[in-house]
């Protein structure tokens, strides 16, 4: 990983992605901070939220097929540049109309949403395919580090400079990071021209189509659905609840959050070591893993029990994580990689709100007790059933020869490598 880091093409490309990744750690305590302290109150924050991942959801599908039709360095430049510059709007005009907030945050939200399935596509111009899985290993890294330090780098500007300060800071890094082109060496592989293109429903229509003819990513993208409309939205929603009425404190939730990013920046750390033969066998198991978490949060008579499964939830979605992202750049061919993971990242972001308003309702139908325990085993149970699916052992489409397998598609990068 220190390697590559040292390539001056991916060390800018990395840095782009980490001043990116430390603004989108620092926004949304930057928004908490800067709306509640206008005295705009919940429901106000509540819209302002909203608007960012509505933003994202709006971005993120587009987004897909125009990194996919366009120079991604060009797209990655234009997204960070949309975000600073209506985050620094934010920032920097405190009596800003609520409705101008909120079309500000949104315009930010999309940017994201672009950014990040450009950027999944551009590594794979950047890097060969045997170093891929550093190169995700070194982004992951970055990402979780941030989303520790991103809130508390917020939380210590506002205190020190007030609310407009942590935001104003948040634009300056998107527009830091819009600075650091890359430019691709010739003769990597990459989209093919715009004017080959056909419009851009038909392109979306033939992302969709990519995506189903891989079965391991439909079977990773439905227990990754469990794992986070179940598994974490559980995690967010009881462990304030748990810590106050079963240890009585709050102590609990920020132990519990701190040792799952510990874990998780632990597990980028192994993975950028380890490459498992069969690496969807890993992967699956440790997302399966999560399910403890809420299960803990059922039944843990010791705070010290949640607190590790949180941890070990930290290291398994990040040994899922890697070779996931390389597997999809090295299974989907180069000018349908960005669609593909705008679609990954879609229901990454979209799956959490669905959790967090069906969870508390559940339970108040339910009982917490019964909800956690069938959030927990529905996650153990999708992630393993998931490697029952042809190709999901090893993140990779079954290769020619195999008995009852498709052949290959011809064409496609990097197919059946196994």
């Amino acid at each position: 990983m220190l390697t590559l880091l040292r390539e001056r093409a991916f060390r800018r490309l990395w840095l782009s992605y980490s001043a990116s990744a430390a603004a989108t750690g620092m926004m949304p305590t930057a928004l908490t901070l800067a709306v509640l302290d206008a005295s705009a109150g919940l429901s106000a924050l509540g819209l302002v939220l909203g608007a960012r991942t509505l933003g994202f959801v709006i971005g993120s599908l587009p987004g897909g097929v125009i990194a996919d039709r366009y120079p991604r360095a060009a797209v990655l430049t234009v997204s960070s540049a949309v975000r600073g510059g209506a985050t620094a709007v934010v920032g920097l005009w405190a009596d800003l109309p609520l409705l101008a907030v909120c079309a500000a945050i949104c315009c930010a939200g999309a940017g994201e949403g672009t950014f990040r399935s450009a950027y999944q596509a551009l590594v794979a111009e950047l890097v060969d395919e045997d170093r891929l899985h550093q190169a995700n290993a070194a982004t992951t890294l970055s990402l979780r580090i941030w989303l520790v330090g991103g809130p508390t780098a917020a939380v210590a500007l506002y205190t020190q400079f007030g609310r407009g300060a942590s935001l104003t800071i948040a634009a300056a890094l998107w527009l830091g990071s819009a600075l650091l082109t890359v430019t691709v060496p010739a003769g990597r592989p990459s989209p093919p021209p715009a004017g080959a293109r056909a419009n851009a429903l038909a392109e979306f229509r033939e992302g969709l189509a990519e995506a189903r003819r891989h079965r391991w990513f439909l079977a990773g993208i439905t227990a990754l659905v469990f794992w986070l409309a179940l598994g974490e939205a559980a995690k967010y929603v009881m462990l304030p609840v748990v810590s106050q009425q079963r240890f009585g404190s709050n102590a609990l939730i920020g132990a519990a959050l701190g040792a799952y990013s510990c874990g998780a920046i632990a597990g980028a750390l192994l993975m950028s070591r380890w490459r498992p033969r069969r690496v969807g066998v890993p992967a699956m198991v440790m997302l399966g893993c999560y399910g403890l978490v809420p299960l803990s949060l059922a039944h843990a008579s010791h705070s010290w029990t949640i607190i590790a499964a949180c941890a070990l939830g930290g290291v398994g979605i990040e040994v899922f994580n890697i070779p996931w992202f390389t597997a999809i750049q090295r299974e989907v061919p180069a000018g349908l990689q960005a669609r593909i993971s705008s679609l990954d990242f879609l229901v990454s972001y979209g799956m959490s709100p669905v959790g967090f308003a069906v969870i508390p309702v559940a339970v108040g139908a339910l009982g917490a007790t019964a909800v956690l325990d069938a959030a927990g085993l529905l996650v153990i149970g999708s992630a393993l059933a998931a490697l029952l699916v042809p190709g999901t052992t090893r993140f990779s489409d079954p290769r020619a020869g195999e008995v009852g397998t498709p052949e290959p598609q011809a064409g496609k990068a990097g197919a059946g490598s196994g």
